[in-house]
């Protein structure tokens, strides 16, 4: 079973070696490593070109969607694994999936980031196991409708028949994946969660990136909800995402929260609906921060706990901000 790997890079060249470097110690080895240039303007071409891999060169940028899709036309494998430019997969990579395709017979197969990252520092944790612990509840799924491309496989043939990732999503990776999980979905694929296909993220966050890419994953997932609205058919797969319900109807919640105590300022009353719906919010989150809990220990929790309402409220946003722009005719 042949597999090639298909990395979209764009002024990658602080992290692609290292994820050059482990596919190249995997054993077994690729069936083929592509890596397709997205037009950068740093040393990504020539870093990819000291490696033993082949180099797809875009002369202008056109965004993760389009480079990946450029890489799959390309590609001579059986098996197309999509992997980021800032991933390190283990050694094993291709045996796990050679494995998973022969004895669950799938369409496609997912992996977890590692709880373990080189950033030690707060913003990096944080994120790192939010995307480990919203991912991971699938594990068991017979059958997902997700697509997550920091490490994700698929039957060529079948990618293609789906017609592979929107190009009409510009830019780096925010949700054109998680519209083509949504696809596979709804055409029948089958893709599973391997959760021993483990790789490591080597992107480095400050809490303002966690609170810029979560606003703009829920302006695009929003968008995507809301086009998929307007083509609802009788019998039209359900909307699968990786956001936990209790997140879901946590945003509400942190809205009506900050509703009420501002209400609370002309009628203290309502500063009882304040209380009642911060400790809603909390229980809605408990189980995240369990978890958190149980990798990172308690200190690391409450500034989480913390910075949660924040996060929520920028969801908020970024979900409103999507009602809007749809109303004008936006849809990407």
């Amino acid at each position: 079973m042949n597999i090639s790997v298909i990395i979209p890079a764009y002024n990658a060249a602080r992290t692609l070696p290292d994820t050059l470097a482990a596919l190249g110690d995997a054993q077994p080895t690729p069936f083929e490593i592509i890596v397709v240039n997205d037009a950068s303007t740093d040393e990504t071409a020539r870093i990819a070109e000291s490696f033993a891999v082949r180099v797809l060169t875009l002369e202008k940028n056109v965004g993760a969607a389009t480079a990946k899709n450029r890489g799959a036309e390309i590609a001579h494998g059986e098996i197309l694994l999509f992997m980021d430019s800032d991933i390190v997969p283990a050694r094993d990579v291709i045996a796990i999936l050679q494995n998973v395709f022969a004895t669950r017979g799938c369409d496609g197969v997912v992996g977890l980031l590692d709880e373990n990252i080189p950033h030690a520092n707060w913003a990096s944790q944080f994120k790192n196991l939010w995307m480990n612990f919203t991912y991971a509840r699938f594990a068991r799924a017979p059958r997902i409708g997700l697509f997550y491309t920091s490490v994700a496989a698929m039957k060529r043939a079948q990618f293609l028949e789906l017609g592979g990732f929107d190009e009409n999503y510009r830019g780096a990776s925010i949700a054109e994946d998680t519209e083509f999980g949504q696809r596979a979905w709804g055409n029948g694929a089958s893709i599973v969660l391997a959760p021993n296909l483990r790789v490591v993220h080597l992107k480095k966050y400050a809490w303002q990136d966690v609170l810029r890419e979560d606003f703009k994953r829920a302006y695009a997932l929003t968008l995507m909800r809301l086009r998929k609205s307007i083509r609802v058919r009788k019998h039209a797969a359900p909307f699968f995402t990786s956001v936990p319900f209790f997140y879901q109807l946590a945003v509400p919640t942190i809205y009506l929260t900050l509703l009420c105590a501002l209400l609370g300022l002309f009628a203290p009353i309502f500063f009882i609906g304040a209380l009642a719906g911060i400790l809603l919010f909390y229980v809605l989150n408990a189980s995240f921060l369990g978890f958190l809990a149980r990798k990172r220990g308690i200190l690391f929790t409450l500034q989480s706990a913390l910075f949660l309402p924040v996060d929520v409220f920028l969801v908020g946003l970024g979900m409103l901000n999507a009602f809007f722009n749809f109303a004008r005719g936006v849809r990407y």
